[in-house]
């Protein structure tokens, strides 16, 4: 689908805002649980790396009283957002190219790199986060973010899906559907704050051991993965929905050999 056929469905959109017809949020969650149980190989391909790499590091820090300072140190949640944006365009592609019939340009797409916009787009969510944090209430900052971040985030699939897309484009795109991104990314963000206390407890109730730092930090990290998965397909969904992106198709060349 070309930046032409994009542009047009943005201004049909913004020209007849209430003709938009929403997928059912619920259903979506559904499709991205089937969806997460067929492609089990793909994410714990690239969750376990990631959970294993979040222990590694944690244990290091835990066993080394020099480096104390670094345990709780911004950089390391900035590291994980470019590695959870690597994850989010992975998931996305797999997701947009859902039963696409082989050719050359679903190869294409599947093979292709991270866009750096991409990358950009995210390291700037994830510095928008760490300012928030800094704010007495949690849930205030989970709020704001949620709010700007959904006011942009269909950014995430356009360039995914190799289709370049600036933030006025998000925008438009994601205007008939404000309340379901807003619910997909703030229903994210809050299990993910919620899983942070959970797990906390749960590790009260495990045997004294010096890994014990590593296994929880470990486990919230797959628990964020596992919530950018669902988000990553309900993303590509509404998408497709919004722009009528279609996968690429084959190449007939039966009569063009012919000639």
């Amino acid at each position: 689908m070309t930046l032409g056929l994009v542009c047009g469905k943005l201004q049909a959109m913004i020209a007849r805002p209430h003709e938009h017809d929403a997928p059912s949020l619920g259903l979506v969650l559904v499709d991205a649980l089937v969806f997460w149980l067929r492609h089990q190989g793909v994410f714990w391909l690239t969750a376990l790396p990631i959970a294993g790499l979040a222990a590694a590091i944690t244990y290091i820090l835990e066993a080394n009283q020099a480096l104390v300072d670094w345990r709780h140190h911004w950089g390391w949640n900035f590291l994980f957002t470019l590695i959870y944006a690597m994850f989010l365009d992975r998931w996305i592609k797999e997701a947009l190219l859902e039963d696409a019939r082989p050719s050359e340009g679903v190869d294409t797409l599947r093979r292709s790199t991270i866009a750096l916009r991409f990358l950009l787009f995210a390291a700037a969510l994830g510095l928008m986060a760490t300012m928030l944090a800094r704010l007495p209430q949690v849930e205030l900052a989970a709020v704001l973010w949620t709010a700007t971040a959904s006011l942009f985030v269909l950014m995430l699939p356009a360039l995914a899906a190799g289709e370049p897309s600036s933030l006025r484009q998000a925008f438009a795109l994601g205007r008939p559907l404000q309340i379901h991104l807003f619910l997909l990314t703030g229903g994210a963000v809050a299990l993910s704050l919620l899983a942070g206390p959970g797990l906390a407890w749960a590790a009260l109730h495990l045997p004294d051991r010096p890994w014990n730092a590593a296994a929880v930090t470990a486990a919230h990290r797959l628990v964020d993965v596992l919530l950018l998965a669902f988000a990553g397909y309900g993303l590509a969904t509404l998408f497709r929905e919004a722009t009528g992106w279609q996968q690429p198709q084959p190449d007939n060349r039966s009569f063009r050999d012919l000639y």
